[in-house]
């Protein structure tokens, strides 16, 4: 299997560390609402960093689809991220700023409504659309 991704419009760096989870798993009544689901992408970019081991981290900002309901609903507004969290450490093999450097890593954070591989053709797009080269961390064997 091929773990290499394009970022920044043509660098072709390394997927060297995945991890995903269902979006609601633990939600057991209820529904999701967008307050959920802004506390959902903090403890999501936290998750990143202890799994990246680094702070540089790119969230991939999730569509949240709002969920029709009748009445009031008591906890904020319903709405849905799809199925999915992904978390991805991307490491390309040489810096770009600091020469005394050893490589390049930025982890990534996106929503897609089934496990990878295959990672969803949209969010493909939208990190290849990354500007890794200004936002990347750097770092020595």
């Amino acid at each position: 299997m091929n773990h290499d991704i394009i970022v920044d419009g043509n660098i072709e760096a390394n997927i060297k560390r995945m991890m995903q989870w269902h979006t609601y798993d633990g939600l057991l009544n209820g529904l999701p609402t967008i307050e959920m689901n802004n506390r959902h992408l903090v403890v999501a970019k936290e998750e990143a960093k202890k799994i990246c081991y680094h702070d540089e981290i790119y969230l991939i900002e999730p569509k949240q689809t709002p969920i029709p309901h009748k009445g009031e609903y008591p906890f904020g507004e319903p709405a849905s991220l799809p199925a999915v969290t992904c978390i991805a450490k991307i490491r390309y093999i040489f810096p770009f700023r600091d020469k005394t450097k050893d490589y390049s890593s930025l982890g990534i954070v996106w929503f897609q409504e089934d496990f990878a591989f295959p990672i969803d053709k949209d969010v493909l797009e939208k990190i290849k659309a990354i500007p890794f080269r200004e936002i990347c961390g750097e770092f020595e064997w």
